[in-house]
């Protein structure tokens, strides 16, 4: 059961990521953001695997909030722990390398 909550976990790590990396490119932004901000993000990009998260170990029948709530912030921790993102004061988080990050979307964008 672990291997698979970590699997979740990186899951949404990543997905966090990608989304405020995709919001950063679109928006023209440099952060930091808010953690309401990573999640709207989140949210907005990765419905799909928001709507078939599964219930947080030990809570069995989690309503779509609580699983969401739950894997959110174990992604931002995993974030947090990878050193992707880091906590800037003020309940504000920045993004290591964004602007590497947000150069690499476009030019991948460019290629398509």
């Amino acid at each position: 059961m672990r291997g698979e909550s970590d699997d979740w976990v990186t899951l949404v790590a990543n997905g966090i990521l990608a989304a405020i990396v995709e919001e950063a490119a679109f928006h023209e932004l440099s952060g930091p953001f808010t953690l309401d901000e990573l999640l709207t993000a989140w949210l907005e990009r990765e419905a799909t695997t928001v709507a078939v998260l599964p219930d947080p170990p030990g809570s069995p029948d989690a309503s779509l909030n609580q699983r969401r709530t739950y894997w959110f912030y174990e992604g931002c921790r995993a974030l947090e722990d990878g050193a992707w993102i880091a906590e800037v004061g003020e309940g504000k988080f920045a993004v290591a390398s964004l602007a590497l990050l947000v150069a690499q979307l476009r030019e991948e964008s460019r290629q398509d």
